[in-house]
């Protein structure tokens, strides 16, 4: 089983990977983008032998029994995703995205009208991308890139839509538990986040009723919760 990373361009500038994880530096082909191209050995994965992929982020927090939770992955499954912590509707994460600035508004919108002729908008499970376990996923590896490109830096959202009819899943504080601490305030959310902006973060209350009239999802299932520190979150909270 192989397990790798990637830290393009120092991302992480004190990685900590334990040994047995591979560290991909650098690609073949830029595409001209530093975040783009950090996304490539995740989307397309060169391994058609089991493989977990692990954020950088996210490294120093692996250990044997991760090893052996694997293990039991691939026992059963040919590709395993994490379920997002606040199970994001498709309107959800696309309103993060606009909140935070990591993705534009007609981005966002020229991807949804790709999608739409084809993708069931009501039916979206929003997987988490930190660690994905993969054997032999060539197809989803390049239907995943085709949509990656198609939209935004931020790769979730093409994850979803990309996911083929078959594939294994478990909540992903309930696996992250079996070892490290993915609590609200565990150790497993302290770490360096993705702090590129794409564009202008702002309240998303317009973009979220275009995107529910584009999609046909209702506006009255549309989940977001003010922080007391005046931060809004989204999805299941």
């Amino acid at each position: 089983m192989i397990y790798y990373t990637v830290n393009i361009g120092n991302y992480i500038e004190d990685l900590q990977a334990p040994s047995w994880v591979q560290v991909i530096t650098e690609v073949e082909e830029s595409t001209g983008d530093i975040v783009r191209d950090s996304r490539i050995p995740k989307i397309k994965c060169q391994f058609s032998e089991p493989s977990v992929y692990i954020d950088a982020s996210k490294v120093h927090f692996l250990n044997q029994k991760f090893k052996d939770i694997s293990e039991e992955i691939f026992k059963k499954h040919d590709l395993f995703i994490l379920h997002h912590p606040h199970e994001h509707s498709y309107v959800e994460e696309c309103a993060e995205y606009i909140y935070r600035g990591w993705v534009s508004e007609e981005e966002i919108f020229s991807f949804t009208n790709y999608v739409k002729p084809f993708y069931n908008f009501s039916k979206h499970f929003q997987p988490e991308g930190t660690i994905i376990w993969r054997r032999n996923q060539q197809e989803f590896n390049n239907r995943w890139w085709d949509l990656y490109l198609r939209g935004g830096v931020r790769d979730q959202l093409s994850f979803a839509v990309a996911l083929p009819d078959k594939y294994g899943y478990a909540p992903h504080r309930d696996l992250i538990n079996q070892f490290s601490d993915a609590s609200p305030e565990g150790i497993w959310w302290k770490t360096k986040q993705g702090a590129y902006k794409r564009s202008v973060p702002r309240v998303p209350h317009d973009v979220i009723l275009r995107l529910c009239k584009e999609t046909g999802l209702s506006r009255f299932r549309y989940r977001s919760r003010l922080s007391s520190t005046g931060e809004l979150f989204f999805g299941k909270t």
